[in-house]
């Protein structure tokens, strides 16, 4: 558990501080720190031929995780570059979306208790309030990107778990994987979507830099506290709120963005659904 709550705290700064400080596009901060976690992983002893050992299944599982995460990570920094708090709230579905996951997809099923379906529909209350200003103003955008990262952020936490705890991948092989995919999954949405990558000074080159070295070590806690079968798909999604509570803060104070009501009565809806999930 506490090597899953230190990846969250390293992707609080990253998301709440680095990924908006950084002068490029949201794409272009994921291509590069993925870039760079894949070059820390192949300069720490990781070898590709750790890859021929698995299975067909393992593998596809792997890809999948791979590209849930570009797919996740690309809506999400494009969002958090038009409004941290905003992003983060949408990305606080995630957790609850497991819930879907869970009763839809054979491999995941597993009990789940009926207050999880209470908390589902008080976080999509949550969630549809703070969507009601982008909505009026016609922010489709928003809404979109957020919408996209909770749904894919979702997918990529329960099946990191399935993952560690059923296919029984090491967490080094599923971080490098994720990084990898992100990577190349980033670089389609950039050349799809005409988003640029470019970096634009030898300072933000250093925040990429760090950026690489950060998710490097959360991918690495997170995959490892995965593997733990004491920690259930719920408990991930449960800890993941601390990422997006101090992304939220740490972009308030350092960006002076402003939080407005519909923020604080969704964000509080969509905190008390996962608290029911805790009690």
């Amino acid at each position: 558990m506490l090597y899953i709550l230190g990846a969250v705290l390293i992707w609080a700064f990253f998301n709440g501080v680095l990924v908006k400080s950084i002068k490029t596009s949201g794409v272009g901060v994921g291509f590069w720190t993925a870039v760079m976690g894949v070059i820390f992983y192949l300069g720490d002893k990781f070898k590709i031929s750790d890859l021929y050992g698995l299975n067909e299944s393992q593998l596809l599982a792997l890809a999948c995780l791979g590209v849930f995460a570009g797919l996740n990570n690309a809506c999400y920094y494009t969002a958090l570059k038009i409004s941290i708090p905003n992003a983060a709230l949408f990305h606080y579905m995630a957790p609850l979306l497991i819930v879907v996951w869970i009763l839809l997809i054979p491999a995941f099923n597993a009990p789940v208790p009926f207050i999880a379906f209470v908390a589902l529909i008080i976080g999509f209350f949550g969630t549809a309030y703070v969507a009601a200003p982008s909505l009026k103003e016609g922010n489709w955008k928003l809404i979109l990107l957020g919408s996209g990262s909770a749904i894919f952020y979702s997918l990529e936490i329960i099946l990191a778990g399935y993952l560690s705890q059923k296919l029984n991948i090491a967490p080094e092989i599923s971080s490098f994987t994720k990084l990898l995919f992100q990577a190349i999954v980033m670089l389609a949405v950039s050349v799809t979507a005409k988003e640029s990558i470019g970096i634009r000074s030898g300072s933000d080159m250093l925040k990429i830099a760090l950026g690489g070295v950060l998710l490097y070590l959360s991918f690495v806690l997170y995959f490892t506290g995965s593997a733990d079968p004491g920690v259930s798909d719920l408990d991930r999604g449960i800890l993941s709120y601390i990422d997006r509570i101090g992304a939220i803060a740490l972009g308030a104070w350092i960006f002076k963005e402003k939080i407005t009501r519909n923020i604080w009565i969704g964000g509080a809806l969509i905190l008390s659904a996962s608290l029911l999930i805790i009690i």
